[in-house]
């Protein structure tokens, strides 16, 4: 992951999803060095945050079986996550006329696996295996703000 986050260090510039994605498939990650660094929690899935700057975030998200994340997008920001362990669930979502989420398509990624949000995106990522599931983000410039949509009846 070193050389991950000091090609990240040098960046001041928003560098965009396919660089964010060749990036993460090309580096390599060791789990139980940073599993030293994170943790879990029954009250939902857990962030945490390995380094801030201004121009990104690294966060490692953790979620036990069942933890989902509420449907939302990443207003000002890209993200790339890749999986590090478990598989995760992604769903997608459109805006109705009534500003409700309505359900587009729902893709699974093992590990090693990247998924590249673009800013007006609008998806969940869900734990709906036995293992905990592992992601890594990389969010440009660093997540700040975010809409969390109702889904549509």
């Amino acid at each position: 992951m070193g050389d991950l986050v000091s090609w990240l260090d040098t960046i001041d510039r928003r560098p965009g999803l396919n660089e964010l994605e060749v990036r993460l498939k090309s580096s390599e990650f060791n789990l139980e060095a940073l599993r030293k660094c994170i943790r879990t929690t029954d009250d939902g899935y857990q962030r945490n945050v390995i380094k801030r700057t201004d121009h990104y975030e690294l966060v490692a998200i953790c979620w036990k079986p069942g933890q989902i994340t509420p449907i939302h997008d990443h207003r000002g920001s890209d993200c790339a996550f890749i999986i590090l362990e478990g598989i995760s669930t992604e769903k997608t979502f459109e805006v109705n006329d009534s500003g409700s989420a309505v359900h587009m398509s729902t893709r699974l990624y093992k590990p090693g696996e990247v998924c590249a949000a673009d800013e007006p995106d609008i998806h969940q990522v869900v734990n709906e295996h036995d293992l905990e599931l592992v992601n890594l983000h990389i969010y440009t410039p660093p997540l700040s703000e975010f809409k969390i949509y109702e889904m549509a009846d």
